[in-house]
């Protein structure tokens, strides 16, 4: 059975992943971006809401938390 800190682990991979190809952006970019606004933090945090929601749904969720902060993606 997979623990709930693996499957947060899979989901932020996931987003991260899922980022890049939306955002059009290299990982080198995207890792920056989640890095300087603890976006897996957020992920995590945000989990048990997240883990109902779709991909797509939950990447937008991300992009509104960093618009929140001033940061365009």
């Amino acid at each position: 059975m997979i623990s709930k800190e693996e499957e947060i682990l899979h989901m932020q991979l996931r987003l991260f992943r899922l980022a890049c190809k939306k955002w059009g952006r290299d990982t080198d970019e995207c890792a920056d971006i989640f890095e300087d606004n603890d976006v897996d933090r957020y992920i995590k945090d945000s989990y048990e809401i997240f883990h109902v929601q779709g991909d797509d749904a939950n990447l937008e969720e991300i992009k509104d938390y960093l618009g929140s902060g001033g940061i365009r993606v």
